[in-house]
């Protein structure tokens, strides 16, 4: 059905006043005006809504049903237009952000924090995205901007209209077994955890093909003894003494258990980026918690609080 605010304002005025003539005193309408909006909403909603009665009009059946929800509708233009007519930090804004685990138990409680002290009108939902995904749930509108990971060694492009912005880049390290603590700062620690295997996520998930790079790099074609995507399984294996596998700063937060960690040869990285569809960082909302997010993901940026 296709009417209009100014139908329906009318359509109230003239159920209200009961007469035409006095809507028309009302809204500053000729009488004639009044007339030709109401058989304008007649003909779009397909049912008679007044009825004469006597020098005035009264409601049909289908009008009274018909003016319960235009008051509603009324109102809710007027708190539309209200809310809108104010300061921006007036406005109760929500902004939808996609996180994987680490990103999430890292960001999401300081970057809710300092929201709370610089935008307490912008609240921020975390939304739980598969990180192989993120550019794409930007880029169709389900969430206003996520955390994602990119890696140096296989870049990936953005999609169209997606922005990818830096904020932080983080090396890998390993975790070894408890029996190789004692050469985790010998150069040949890589070569002896060899022997004893890695625990590594399937070739085909984009962390899979990163490690399998980053071993490279270090100069190790690995014996893989275990395959594990759940980077908590993989600690734990290690922990037990049934390989090595790789971390980063990030996941290591994410499970605060006691892993024997050691540098990797080569320089390998992951990049903790920002995907935010281009359009959307005109929003004031969505420029504020990016930045937010910038601060809080910053190299040298405080750990979250315990």
């Amino acid at each position: 059905m296709k009417w209009t605010l100014d139908q329906l304002r009318t359509f109230v005025a003239v159920a209200e006043l009961g007469s035409m003539t006095a809507a028309a005193g009302r809204l500053g309408y000729t009488t004639g005006a009044v007339s030709q909006q109401m058989q304008a909403l007649a003909a779009a909603v397909g049912r008679p809504l007044l009825v004469r009665a006597g020098r005035g009009v009264e409601l049909t059946d289908h009008g009274r049903a018909l003016v319960r929800h235009a008051r509603a509708v009324l109102d809710a233009e007027r708190l539309a237009e209200r809310a809108l007519s104010g300061p921006t930090t007036a406005l109760d804004l929500q902004v939808d952000l996609g996180v994987f685990g680490s990103a999430a138990v890292v960001a999401i409680p300081q970057a809710t924090r300092r929201l709370a002290a610089v935008a307490p009108h912008i609240a921020l939902r975390a939304r739980e995205v598969d990180v192989e995904r993120m550019p794409e749930a930007v880029a169709d509108g389900a969430i206003d901007l996520a955390l994602g990971l990119e890696y140096p060694a296989t870049p990936v492009p953005p999609p169209r209209g997606v922005r990818r912005v830096p904020l932080r880049r983080e090396e890998f390290l390993v975790v070894v077994t408890p029996e190789l603590e004692p050469l985790r700062q010998l150069p040949e620690l890589v070569r002896v955890a060899n022997e004893t295997g890695w625990i590594v996520p399937p070739a085909e998930s984009g962390y899979g093909r990163a490690v399998r790079l980053a071993l490279d790099a270090a100069g190790v074609e690995p014996r893989i003894a275990h395959l594990v995507t759940d980077t908590a399984v993989s600690f734990a294996m290690a922990a037990s003494g049934l390989g090595s596998t790789l971390a980063t700063p990030l996941m290591l937060r994410l499970h605060p258990g006691r892993a024997i960690t050691a540098p990797l040869p080569g320089g390998s990285a992951r990049d903790v980026v920002a995907f935010v569809r281009e359009g959307s960082l005109e929003r004031e909302s969505v420029a504020t918690v990016l930045e937010v997010l910038r601060e809080v993901l910053a190299p040298g940026a405080p750990p979250p609080a315990q």
